[in-house]
Parts: structure tokens; C-alpha cells; sequence
């Protein structure tokens, strides 16, 4: 089996196909584009992607090309705690390569030590650079297996804002997603939805899952190329083995959306 992610070895989504799929050939692309290119394509057999960040919040590009993409579906989560360290060479440090998202979990940590970030397409990359370029006063901002592949020093450990900080990713493959149904116990749902632009289209969208006392997990917004002002919505509901409110839910948002794309239904993570 063939698992793609957007990475280099040695990269937290690696790490998270290693733990998903033990014993699966991992293969890392540059870009999320690229990534998911090669799932659609079929030169690989699933995707492990992040979603969000507990304290980063949303990876956008991951959600934006899930709705542009079609024939693919959301089927597992995964949800893994992230441990950054600063990796370099002894020495002052005076910039830290990493991943945008990396870098904004460990703002307080630079601000205070007057650390310049520097953006870089990963943190096993930027790891890798720092390895390959010895340049003094760069270090990079990855993981600890990160630090044993490229032989660099781990000159701080857990230098994470928020000592919960945790990233989620999602499983996709190629084919139809699943809706709710009977015994989805610890189940969720993923889904993109644009309302008709009137007010209280929101409200009315929302209150679908309301009033059926399915809870929502997720709701953040993403304006819409070439209509300014206008967003469209991410969510997520839980399914807690009541398929017939999650469907009927789902249902009457179908109804009440100017336009839906479902990305499946599939087992939650709960971790320790």
C-alpha cells in the first residue's frame, strides 16, 4: 500500500502515516497540490492530511482543495500530539526555519529570544536545509525523529506554545463518501456548504442540526474566489450512533444550502 503526504522524511505527517499504517510504503510531495494530484490520479492509494491545529487553527488549503477536488472522501482521523524542537548546531540562534504552522505555534517562543522565523515548505525540509547548509545562527523548528535523521542537535525541546498542542488528520481516498447510518457510535461527518446570500440563511443552516440535537464539532468560514464577501462554510457534526437525526439533519442542510459537497462520515479519534 502507497500513503501519500505533503512532506519530507521525517515530517510530523510521516509520522502520522507511520501510526496510521504501519508496515505502508509513505510517499511525500511538496506541495498539498501535489499531494493530493497524485491521490486522484491513483499513484497512490490514500492521503493522511492535516486539517487543523489545536492552536493554529485550520490548515486552509487542505479544506479548499477537498471541495474543488471531486471523487474523493474523508474515511478515518487521526489525531496526534505535536512536540516542537529547536534544531541546530551549538551556538546563538538568530532565525528558526519551519513550516508557517509550525512557526506560529511556537511564536511566543521566538518572540521571546528574539528568533527570526523564516518560512520554509516543512519542518523535515527546513531540518534538512539547516543540515545540509550548516549556516550559523540557523536553526529549524521539527520534530525529534526530524533531529536523529539529519543528524542535527536539539538545542530545545517542546518549545510549543501550548504544551496540548495537537495537529488532526484526516485519511482520503478515492471514491463515494459514506453518510450517516445505524451503528456509527464515536462517529463523525465532514461536510462544505455555501447558504443563499439572504439573511439569516446562516442561522437557518445551522439551526438544521439544532433542533435535532446533533452537535457540531467544527464551523469555521473561507471566502469565495471571484465573490467578494461572500463564505463558504466548513463543518463538522457528530454522529453518536443516531443516524436518523444525523441524516435528517444532513437532509434538511442539503435542502436549505445554495450549494453542498459531503466529504464522508467515518470513525472519530479519541486520544489518550
Amino acid at each position: 500500500m502507497k500513503v501519500a503526504y505533503q512532506g519530507e522524511p521525517g515530517a510530523y505527517s510521516d509520522e502520522a502515516v507511520s501510526s496510521l499504517f504501519p508496515g505502508a510504503e509513505s510517499v511525500g510531495f511538496a506541495t498539498f497540490r501535489l499531494t493530493f494530484d497524485a491521490l486522484t490520479m491513483g499513484a497512490v492509494d490514500a492521503a493522511v492530511l492535516p486539517v487543523e491545529n489545536s492552536s493554529a487553527g485550520v490548515v486552509q488549503e487542505v479544506s479548499d482543495l477537498l471541495w474543488e477536488l471531486p471523487g474523493l472522501r474523508v474515511v478515518r482521523e487521526h489525531i496526534q500530539p505535536v512536540r516542537h524542537c529547536l534544531l541546530g548546531w551549538p551556538g546563538p540562534v538568530e532565525r528558526a526555519l519551519s513550516h508557517p504552522q509550525a512557526l506560529a505555534q511556537c511564536e511566543k517562543y521566538l518572540h521571546s529570544r528574539q528568533i527570526r522565523p523564516v518560512t520554509f515548505h516543512d519542518t523535515a525540509g527546513a531540518a534538512r536545509a539547516v543540515a545540509e547548509q550548516r549556516q550559523p545562527g540557523t536553526a529549524a523548528i521539527a520534530s525529534k525523529a526530524a533531529a536523529a535523521r539529519y543528524r542535527l542537535y536539539v538545542l530545545a525541546e517542546s518549545i510549543q506554545d501550548d504544551s496540548e498542542n495537537r495537529t488532526r488528520f484526516v485519511v482520503v481516498e478515492r471514491g463515494d463518501p459514506a453518510r450517516p447510518r445505524d451503528g456509527q457510535t464515536g462517529w463523525k461527518c465532514s461536510l462544505a456548504f455555501v447558504t443563499a446570500h439572504r439573511p439569516g440563511s446562516l442561522a437557518h443552516a445551522l439551526d438544521c442540526f439544532a433542533r435535532r440535537d446533533v452537535n457540531l464539532t467544527r464551523l469555521d468560514s473561507r471566502p469565495m474566489m471571484g465573490r467578494p464577501f461572500e463564505y463558504r462554510f466548513y463543518l463538522d457534526f457528530s454522529i453518536n450512533g443516531d443516524a436518523s437525526a444525523a441524516e435528517a439533519a444532513l437532509s434538511a442542510l442539503e435542502e436549505a444550502s445554495a450549494q453542498i459537497k459531503l466529504f464522508g462520515a467515518y470513525p472519530s479519534h479519541q486520544p489518550d
